[in-house]
């Protein structure tokens, strides 16, 4: 059996952005759903209109913007932990 070192495996910037989308990622999963429990996407109206597109586009359009919305978040604790070594 090799012994391969886990930092010889993966780069350092591999690392950070598993480490900060990952999170991010489970974070936007549960923010859709608990979202679209609570809020049909049929009724959805945005400044005063209707939004003409289908429940898969919006539910797709949502967890995009939680994952962002995570990965931010995650981004800056990364940052700020980088930072403060």
């Amino acid at each position: 059996m090799s012994d391969i070192k886990l930092d010889e495996s993966i780069s350092s910037m591999s690392r950070l952005l598993m480490t900060i989308l990952w999170p991010s990622f489970l974070m936007a999963i549960i923010s859709v759903g608990v979202v679209f429990s609570m809020v049909d996407p049929e009724t959805l109206v945005i400044h005063g209109e209707n939004i003409e597109l289908s429940n898969e586009v919006i539910y797709s359009i949502g967890f995009f913007v939680f994952w962002c919305l995570g990965a931010l978040a995650s981004g800056l604790t990364a940052l700020l932990m980088c930072k403060t070594k």
